[in-house]
């Protein structure tokens, strides 16, 4: 039994169904589509352990090793053309106040039931903050709503198919450009970004040499 390409439900074939087939095509149509100014692009994606909850990854006795010095992070960006950070909800106060002013606020949603073991407000939302490196065509939503990943190993906090779609899409990317994911964790992203990248370079020359015979 395989997993999805698109939304990693278990099948037997490369997609699940019909609509995810289509959407990984319309991916793929868009990066063959896009006209960029001939210039490569360098950005980078961060997903580092939410303030607060760094214990989640490390052994008590050392984790505090570990903590992510978000503002020195932030500052890191400069270098790059365009960049995305997710965090979490609970620290999204902090954490935007040694961000850009141009930096926006993106929402993965996850349509999950709250657990029946907790009370008033239940997190289902995860804020993705983002200085696109482009600003293509169609404009791309500020939302996504999308299952947590199923595949692609434990750990905790890896992200879905569709959130590296959407992420791509939020930045700005083309084929041809770099893209830095700085914890990479199981590297889903930078993995889905190499692939997806190479695929359409490969797809736009095959359709060039078709049209010049």
């Amino acid at each position: 039994m395989n997993a999805c390409l698109w939304c990693e439900e278990p099948c037997v074939r490369l997609y699940c169904s019909t609509r995810c087939r289509q959407s990984a095509w319309r991916l793929r149509r868009i990066g063959e589509l896009e006209r960029s100014d001939g210039s490569r692009l360098r950005m980078c994606y961060a997903d580092p352990p939410y303030p607060g909850c760094e214990w989640m990854y490390f052994d008590e006795d050392d984790y505090r090793e570990e903590v992510v010095d978000v503002s020195n992070l932030v500052k890191s960006f400069k270098q790059y053309d365009g960049w995305a950070l997710s965090t979490s909800a609970k620290a999204l106060r902090d954490v935007l106040r040694v961000c850009p002013e141009e930096a926006r606020v993106a929402a993965w949603v996850k349509p999950i039931g709250a657990w029946s073991g907790t009370r008033g407000l239940h997190n289902c939302w995860e804020p993705l903050i983002v200085v696109p490196g482009r600003r293509l065509r169609p404009g791309k939503r500020d939302w996504l709503a999308a299952q947590p990943a199923r595949g692609n190993g434990t750990l905790i906090g890896r992200k879905p198919l569709a959130f590296c779609a959407w992420l791509f899409g939020l930045l700005g990317l083309l084929p041809g450009d770099e893209l830095v994911d700085l914890f990479p964790g199981t590297g889903i992203v930078g993995r889905t970004w190499s692939l997806l990248s190479s695929s359409a370079v490969v797809a736009k020359r095959s359709t060039l040499r078709k049209e010049m015979g």
